[in-house]
């Protein structure tokens, strides 16, 4: 099975061994995508292990938990890294209507292990053409994929353009 985070390699030898706790992330990007993967297995737990210096609270912890489980994770994009930053973009599904979440995400390295510290999250709009190819790599366009998991019934979305 392909890695989640859409590194080209398989989840065994790519994010799996990460939230196993096997290995730790050798870098902020793996990190990253291997925070990514947790959010699409719904590993929780392993968010907040890899959150420098914050507890969170049980209504956090659900809160989480219930955006990780209850969406439909696509695909992630890579915008930009750097030794202790990650920009990118993850595609998802919730209660109906297609999201993106544009993260840049910063990270420092303690004890030889690198944390998620904070971001900067921006406001992007998803617009998907129909006959485009679906983001989540299935290959298929976007009208036979991943646009019927949408709540198309919804008042306002167009048939044409997301």
């Amino acid at each position: 099975m392909q890695c989640y985070c859409k590194s080209g390699l398989t989840f065994s030898h790519c994010c799996e061994p990460l939230l196993s706790v096997l290995e730790v992330a050798p870098s902020a990007e793996a990190l990253m995508r291997s925070r990514y993967s947790a959010y699409c297995v719904g590993d929780v737990l392993y968010l907040q292990a890899t959150t420098h210096d914050h507890s969170w609270s049980d209504e956090e912890l659900k809160f989480i938990q219930d955006w990780a489980d209850n969406s439909i994770w696509q695909h992630l994009e890579i915008i930009d890294f750097s030794e202790k930053m990650v920009e990118f973009k993850a595609y998802y599904i919730f209660d109906g209507k297609q999201h993106v979440h544009h993260e840049k995400s910063s990270f420092l390295k303690v004890n030889d292990m690198w944390k998620y510290v904070d971001s900067v999250v921006f406001e992007d709009k998803v617009s998907f053409l129909r006959n485009e190819k679906c983001i989540c790599g299935s290959g298929e366009k976007y009208k036979r994929c991943c646009f019927k998991k949408l709540n198309t019934s919804a008042k306002g979305v167009n048939d044409a353009v997301l």
